[in-house]
């Protein structure tokens, strides 16, 4: 290694702690594993599974998702390994199997790394592996395939329920369909499962509405021990009480804590509801879960918990926007799949390294901003593969050995500046509701003259 090389490590240590982790998390002994449980009757040739991922991993990271910018430099650099079109069949054709193993294997790899949970929770929930399940629509397909051309309207490519660990903020696993207009709740039992095989402790998941019929819930505590929160749309459902206590909330709003039973007939089960009126401008919360005993669980703490499942849009937002899920690099159901799991892994691999950055900083994980240390990431590795032939000196190493590499990278990395989110700088005040205008518009000039008329408000 040249004097130049040396210095560009030291200098760019978020690129080299992410292309560590690759090669941490993509273990080619862990890779072909995956493989062979899951290719169904898909074969390897010249291009082997882990070199393809790299192909992906930067067509995402230094492409914007674009395979067709990726393979224009490789042919400049006359380091194509394949012809493109051979690439984009291979990622058509790659089992929905090996997407959900992808996710869920090379996460619990990086779960090994993560230095402390990213997330509080109310301490009463400590013997649970705390899970938030939502499901997500793949948007924005391509209309390359013919029966998809001739038609105006956008297309969704495929559909996956994921489950995120609340407290670390990783994605654990993700069920899916190739049809994108499919409803989440037939996908809950398979990611259950997969839960299940991941996580050995009881799992206390957190759902939002749609997942609150009897059926569903039952899939959610197969398991002796699992437990849940969900939000419920049936307010009109039969709900059997059996005792209930009323109490105000940190904010003056009352809180009904019943215990019964909800529904009728074979679809009956004992619950738990909790109803939070928050004024008439705003939606009641009722949720239902089958934690029961009311001194373990007070019911200002299931209402913590539930608040936190938000985390789970956070991630779809990220996921979308910082890593280049918007655009799809192939049309195909299970190319979209697989893309959207590759690009969960990415959201997990910076959440790794956003949690040493916080470490460095003395500061919540959550309060660093993924937007900004993201755009440094790829700074640094567009600056590295443009320099060198973009390879990373390549190391076996452990979890612990792993862990304390992480932290001699990234040691002074943290920039206050920077990093830090927005809204943790100058904290928002909630907006004000704006004036309605005269039907609907107005025009800048008469706005700038004060001649502005509003609607009519009715009281």
């Amino acid at each position: 290694m040249d004097a130049f090389t040396r210095e560009l490590m030291e200098r760019s240590p978020l690129a080299g702690s992410v292309l560590e982790l690759f090669d941490f998390v993509f273990d080619e002994q862990l890779l072909g594993s995956i493989w062979q449980q899951h290719r169904g009757r898909c074969y390897e040739d010249v291009l082997k599974f882990p070199d393809f991922l790299r192909l992906v991993r930067d067509a995402l990271l230094s492409h914007g998702g674009s395979a067709h910018s990726l393979f224009v430099q490789l042919e400049q650099d006359e380091a194509h390994p394949i012809d493109e079109s051979n690439f984009y069949r291979k990622l058509a054709r790659t089992p929905v199997q090996i997407s959900r193993g992808l996710l869920r294997d090379c996460t619990r790899r990086l779960q090994e790394l993560m230095p402390v949970d990213a997330a509080a929770s109310p301490p009463c929930f400590s013997a649970y592996r705390l899970v938030i399940g939502d499901g997500k629509k793949i948007k924005n397909a391509h209309k390359r395939l013919a029966p998809t051309r001739g038609y105006s309207g956008k297309l969704l490519g495929a559909k996956a329920l994921v489950a995120v660990d609340a407290r670390s903020g990783l994605a654990l696993a993700m069920n899916d369909s190739i049809d994108g207009m499919s409803n989440d709740v037939p996908l809950v039992p398979g990611l259950m499962d997969q839960l299940r095989q991941l996580l050995a402790g009881p799992i206390l998941s957190v759902w939002d509405r749609q997942f609150d019929d009897v059926l569903t819930m039952r899939h959610l505590c197969k398991r002796e021990g699992d437990g849940f929160v969900v939000r419920t749309k049936q307010s009109h459902a039969c709900f059997a009480v059996e005792s209930g206590v009323e109490s105000i909330d940190g904010q003056g709003r009352r809180v009904l804590d019943q215990v019964g039973v909800l529904g009728r007939g074979k679809r009956t089960m004992r619950l738990r509801r909790i109803t939070l009126w928050r004024g008439p401008d705003e939606e009641d919360v009722v949720l239902l879960t089958n934690l029961l005993d009311r001194q373990s669980f007070c019911a200002a703490d299931v209402l913590a918990l539930y608040k936190q499942r938000w985390g789970i849009e956070q991630v779809f937002q990220q996921v979308t926007q910082t890593f280049s899920l918007e655009h799809l690099i192939g049309c195909q159901p299970r190319a979209v799949l697989f893309q959207f799991s590759f690009c969960l892994l990415l959201y997990n691999l910076m959440q790794v390294l956003k949690a040493y950055v916080a470490e460095d900083g003395k500061v919540l994980a959550g309060v660093v901003s993924m937007y900004y240390l993201f755009n440094d990431v790829r700074r640094e590795l567009s600056a590295w593969a443009y320099h060198t032939d973009g390879s990373w000196p390549r190391s076996r190493r452990d979890p612990l050995q792993m862990r304390s590499r992480l932290r001699e990278l990234l040691q002074d990395s943290w920039n206050a500046v920077a990093y830090t989110k927005a809204s943790d700088k100058k904290p928002r005040p909630k907006p004000k509701p704006k004036p309605l205008l005269h039907g609907g518009h107005t025009s800048v000039q008469r706005l700038l003259e004060g001649k502005v008329r509003l609607a009519k408000t009715t009281t």
